[in-house]
């Protein structure tokens, strides 16, 4: 059951609530099973540029320290992005963070909220079906 509290918007509905509401970031994860890899995106829109649209992206394999990075325009998003749900990033888990930059596990640490970096997990594995769990009960799918 995905969390009725949390606001999930499509790409294009996130898109225009940002022009709307520029310096909030919309957070849209791709994390499938075997929930061994997450790919973020965020939309955000500059206040003073309030026609360009950035969408920043972030992924990598989890407990790997080596990511990939990359920024686009509106008009060079790929289709990936364009078919995944995003949420205000104020509405999630720990809301100071700053998420690019952080490994994948931490990413979910700091957005999914049945995850804390409090909890102990057996191992690597266990901490991936548990992130897995938590990602497809919370985050929305379709």
């Amino acid at each position: 059951m995905v969390d009725t509290s949390i606001k999930f918007l499509n790409f294009g509905e996130a898109v225009e609530t940002a022009r709307k509401e520029p310096d909030v970031e919309f957070i849209a994860l791709r994390y499938i099973p075997p929930f061994s890899r997450l790919d973020v995106y965020v939309i955000s829109v500059d206040p003073d540029e309030p026609d360009d649209i950035n969408v920043q992206y972030e992924g990598g394999d989890l407990f790997d320290t080596c990511g990939e990075e990359d920024f686009y325009s509106l008009g060079d998003v790929p289709d990936e992005a364009k078919n995944l749900f995003f949420a205000r990033a104020a509405d999630l888990g720990n809301t100071g963070v700053q998420l690019m930059g952080m490994t994948s596990e931490f990413m979910l640490q700091a957005v999914l909220l049945g995850l804390t970096p409090d909890a102990k997990y057996r191992d690597q594995a266990h901490f991936m079906r548990v992130a897995g769990a938590e990602f497809q009960a919370f985050w929305r799918q379709q």
